[in-house]
């Protein structure tokens, strides 16, 4: 299944790679059909590199959302928490007189 995001990325690299084969046409002096020719082949080439990229970063993401996050030992009380029950039950034996 194709989504959204894959043809979107698929788009950027496509056009990313169209714009910079134009622009390096244009420094190197060549003429305006060779400039368009090669352009359109970056483009046409760069587009599935972008869609498998796409695919990659959706799976990540998916498998990142999908995992629980980790937890610390449950029952085990953390070390922050046992000082504050500490000083809890400190401040209660000085309060009652």
């Amino acid at each position: 299944m194709m989504g959204v995001a894959s043809k979107a990325i698929a788009g950027c690299f496509a056009l990313a790679a169209f714009s910079v084969a134009v622009i390096a046409g244009l420094a190197s002096d060549n003429t305006a059909a060779t400039i368009l020719t090669r352009a359109l082949f970056a483009m046409v080439a760069c587009y599935p590199v972008g869609l498998l990229v796409g695919f990659v970063c959706r799976r990540v993401i998916e498998q990142h959302l999908g995992e629980p996050p980790e937890t610390e030992e449950t029952g085990s009380v953390s070390e922050p928490a046992r000082q504050s029950a500490e000083s809890a039950e400190k401040a209660e034996d000085v309060i009652v007189v």
